[in-house]
């Protein structure tokens, strides 16, 4: 029994390698999509015009 389950083992290393290497490709994906995005926010951001906020009435 012990011999089967160690033959499973290792052949569940390589499903389980590939489950990393994709989750590894979607992140870095993610970072491709999400860092050009994050860089044209802020420099949208940077370009409205900052208002001057006006003081709040106390009660």
């Amino acid at each position: 029994m012990k011999l089967i389950r160690t033959i499973l083992e290792i052949a569940a290393m390589p499903l389980f390698a590939v489950a990393l290497f994709a989750t590894g490709l979607i992140a870095a994906f993610a970072h491709l999509l999400a860092l050009p995005g994050l860089y044209l926010w802020e420099r949208y951001q940077e370009s409205k015009p900052v208002s001057p906020r006006r003081p709040r009435a106390d009660p």
